[in-house]
């Protein structure tokens, strides 16, 4: 069956995949993760979120082929809960850090590419080879793949099914780092701490425009400058921070809207 398990951390909420040895996504655990990002994305107390799984083999390696489904109803039915799962934990407004490891694959790599920031280690194998199977990358992989990446990259991966190491997953835009070896989890957690310290309004606005860009077109995004924006210079953060610059001092920031009460 699988599991999905949140941890907080100090500010920092943990999501872990647990169904070892490779983490296979089953539909309780999409169902969970769902559950999850809405419960986190509620939730003052957690500024940073890290998506990480148990053991070193595999974030995830996607949906377990035994269980693939074998009419189109019931292929329908698990699509729709994996991209009711995966948007879920893109529409986290804190910003997201995924831990890649070991060979991370179809539906795990799918996941990932929700989130803001991707730490692989060094052995990392990363992939969506679905179409060797008569499938295809359909849990978002056709759609996030290729604004990270490009088209002629994105295809590659998505049409061959072929698998790429982590320096070329660097190199291409797809990982924002690569650290050694049973590492990734401990360098997600100093990023999420040091995302967690900075003012959360600007944070999660910077994040709401970028995806409104992507996914509305640049005037879309525009306008979700301007709107926030605005709201941010009457910030108390924002005030702080000015204030701490001027006076060559480290801000203390509170992470509020206003002077009223905490981001939400």
């Amino acid at each position: 069956m699988g599991q999905v398990e949140l941890e907080k951390i100090g500010p920092v909420g943990v999501i872990r995949l647990v169904n070892p040895p490779l983490n296979p996504l089953t539909n309780h655990m999409r169902a969970r993760l769902r559950d999850v990002a809405h419960d986190v994305t509620g939730r003052s107390d957690i500024r940073a979120v890290v998506l990480t799984s148990h053991g070193d083999r595999s974030l995830s390696v996607g949906s377990d082929i035994k269980g693939f489904p074998t009419t189109p109803e019931a292929g329908r039915a698990v699509s729709e809960a994996e991209h009711e799962a995966y948007d879920a934990f893109a529409a986290i407004p804190q910003p997201t850090v995924a831990v890649l490891r070991g060979t991370t694959l179809g539906g795990g790599l799918e996941l990932s590419l929700t989130a803001d920031i991707r730490v692989a280690e060094e052995s990392a194998v990363l992939g969506l080879p679905e179409v060797k199977v008569g499938v295809f990358a359909s849990g978002g992989g056709t759609q996030r793949l290729p604004q990270l990446i490009g088209t002629t990259r994105a295809t590659r991966l998505l049409l061959l099914g072929d698998s790429i190491d982590a320096a070329t997953a660097l190199d291409w835009g797809l990982v924002t780092f690569v650290v050694p070896d049973r590492a990734a989890e401990s360098e997600a957690l100093r990023i999420a701490e040091r995302l967690a310290a900075l003012p959360q309004l600007a944070l999660r606005a910077s994040k709401h425009c970028v995806h409104t860009g992507l996914l509305h077109g640049r005037s879309s995004g525009r306008q979700a400058e301007i709107d926030s924006i605005a709201t941010i210079y009457g910030s108390a953060d924002a005030h702080e921070g000015v204030a701490a610059f001027i006076q060559k001092r480290e801000p203390r920031f509170t992470h509020q809207h206003d002077t009223e009460g905490p981001v939400r």
